[in-house]
């Protein structure tokens, strides 16, 4: 079960209630249905820099934040154990770049996986929404903060600005930024992959959670499919070959995490009729260089569930193929098996 620990719900409160004073529950509630809306139906309709603005960012704060980190947190557990046992997941203390960091959950996902980076660069363009991306990054780290850097600008825009200078890191972290690219995803990758540090075990880690509906997960297959022959698959995946899902003209790729909200992320959501007890996410994780590591299982062995079950039946993806089962007992999307 996924839960942020006691202290960080505090200090995500407290921040909560010094930044935002006039920010009442009913008028967060209201906002966080908005905005919830907004995400779901008419995207378009938010500013291009709609948390800079106090009403949505402190409904952000209070309802998806929480949310995001928690997908966070459930991707980079998983990402960090498979990577290690394939020898991947880089030693020492990372450097970190979280592109597109909002308000930085990526970032306080690995913190509070037990990563301790030696520094971390959050990029935004949204100044407001970055500032706060810094002190609550920085509450989450605790008496040892990573040295944080941040960075006022568009990914795309930061990333060649990187390249040219020569930054380089070990860790690069998407959450959601792929979600609010309208054109092709292969360019960000391949932008994103010249930053990262060829010396870095595999070439570097790149870690991408976007949302769990079709569009952005179909895509999210789409990209690692055409990145096969210039990257190695961490996760979700068991193995290497094509994604047979893509197939599918009806299914996709996602992940489910039993989880507990906290407090007042999960009232909104009693609220707004929204699960209260998981959540979902699409990701991607991947090492920067070709043929980096094995599978830490062979591929035949080892399988994911990518259904629900239906009429007792569940689909497992193996070894770049589809396979139906019976389980005795129903078993959670995303979950690994091992024959």
């Amino acid at each position: 079960m996924l839960r942020l620990p006691p202290a960080t719900v505090a200090a995500f409160d407290a921040f909560l209630a010094d930044r935002f004073p006039k920010a009442t529950p009913a008028r967060l509630s209201a906002d966080a249905a908005d905005l919830s809306e907004a995400f779901t139906a008419e995207r378009a309709e938010l500013p291009g820099s709609y948390l800079n603005q106090p009403r949505w960012r402190s409904a952000y704060l209070a309802f998806v934040h929480p949310q995001q980190v928690l997908r966070g947190l459930a991707a980079v557990e998983e990402v960090r154990t498979r990577a290690a046992r394939r020898g991947l997941w880089p030693e020492g203390r990372p450097r970190v770049a979280d592109l597109g960091a909002g308000l930085g959950a990526m970032s306080q996902a690995l913190l509070l996986a037990g990563v301790s980076p030696s520094e971390i660069t959050l990029v935004d363009h949204q100044r407001s929404a970055l500032a706060d991306a810094r002190d609550l990054t920085a509450l989450v780290a605790g008496a040892e903060p990573p040295r944080l850097r941040t960075a006022v600008a568009r990914a795309g825009e930061w990333l060649e600005r990187a390249r040219r200078e020569g930054w380089r890191y070990d860790v690069v972290l998407l959450g959601g930024l792929l979600n609010e690219v309208r054109g092709e995803w292969e360019p960000v990758l391949e932008r994103v992959l010249r930053v990262l540090d060829p010396k870095a075990s595999g070439g570097g880690i790149v870690v991408i959670v976007g949302s769990a509906i079709p569009p952005i997960a179909r895509k999210l297959m789409e990209l690692r499919d055409l990145a096969l022959d210039a990257t190695t698959t961490i996760a979700p995946c068991t193995h290497g070959a094509a994604c047979p899902m893509l197939e599918l003209r009806r299914d996709w790729c996602f992940t489910k995490r039993a989880a507990e909200l906290p407090p007042r992320a999960a009232s909104i959501a009693r609220e707004l009729r929204h699960q209260t007890g998981e959540v979902r996410f699409a990701m991607w994780a991947l090492a920067g260089s070709p043929d980096a590591a094995p599978f830490e299982i062979e591929p035949r062995r080892h399988a994911r569930v990518v259904s629900d079950r239906m009429e007792g039946e569940q689909v497992l993806c193996a070894d770049g193929a589809l396979h139906r089962i019976r389980p005795a007992s129903p078993m959670t999307r995303g979950d690994l098996v091992v024959s």
